[in-house]
């Protein structure tokens, strides 16, 4: 966290170890992408994810040029900023790994037979296979991540909950699926760029750089076909996405307060005009 400091980050404010607890304060952030997403009210919004998917890559480039992977990319680790709630911000770096040396710059080898990290819903084909995670795999699971959000489905979904106890034939039944489905027909119903989006990183090299700037602009591109070039409509999401619901006490004490407000007005005007 110290190495990744910088926009879109957690604020890291203290940590250390008190008797045999470790410890770790961050600054306090609003909710996850996912709570926001699932509300009843909210009615999910294609430019909203385009626009969601923007930020995220930027955050993305940030992190691979510090040498890291995130490895755990779901919903439910990325968090609206509560002073700026049109930032979003990436958490939970607990499985991330070092894919450069930071002393040698060289990459880390390609291997397979490694560990399952992360989300069985959001990892990438390469990840289910046991493969060696790369910056490619981040990626790929934020295509499925975006996919998700936009239909709020994903093919290989039902498999999570008909098979729970069997951790190794989930695994495995997931990725027959996800090998199985095309671009074509998992993103169907959304626009082309999306199913460009997950062509470019089936074909990206264990060590290649991704073209960050060409997948920003597979979005920026559907964002212009709407006519919509600024974040005006998301910053008004945000506004609704943050906000928490205010109970019915919070409403009594505004009502309180409003009442008293009226009734200084009239004893205001009541002076003026004796």
């Amino acid at each position: 966290l110290l190495l990744l400091k910088g926009f879109g980050i957690p604020r890291l404010i203290s940590f250390g170890k008190i008797s045999n607890f470790k410890i770790l304060v961050q600054e306090l952030l609003g909710r996850s992408i996912y709570l926001v997403w699932y509300t009843k009210d909210f009615k999910t919004r294609l430019n909203d994810i385009c626009l969601l998917a923007l930020q995220c890559l930027d955050r993305w480039e940030y992190v691979h040029s510090k040498g890291i992977i995130h490895r755990d990319i779901k919903p439910y680790n990325f968090l609206f900023g509560r002073k700026d709630p049109e930032v979003i911000y990436i958490i939970d770096f607990g499985i991330s790994k070092k894919y450069r040396s930071s002393r040698t710059g060289k990459h880390i080898k390609f291997t397979n037979l490694k560990k399952i990290y992360g989300s069985f819903r959001y990892i990438s084909i390469n990840c289910n296979k046991g493969y060696e995670q790369s910056r490619r795999d981040d990626l790929e699971s934020l295509g499925y991540m975006l996919i998700f959000l936009a239909k709020k489905y994903l093919p290989w979904v039902e498999i999570e909950n008909t098979i729970k106890d069997d951790k190794v034939l989930q695994v495995m039944k997931i990725c027959q699926k996800k090998v199985s489905v095309t671009p074509e027909e998992l993103c169907s119903g959304l626009p082309f760029e999306f199913i460009d989006y997950l062509k470019y990183r089936r074909n990206l090299e264990f060590e290649e750089n991704p073209n960050y700037n060409y997948l920003k602009g597979l979005f920026t591109e559907v964002l212009k076909r709407n006519e919509q070039i600024t974040d005006e409509r998301f910053l008004r999401f945000i506004e609704f996405s943050i906000l928490p619901k205010k109970n019915s006490a919070d409403k009594i004490n505004n009502n309180q307060k409003s009442t008293s407000y009226q009734k200084y007005n009239e004893k205001k005007k009541k002076r003026k005009y004796s």
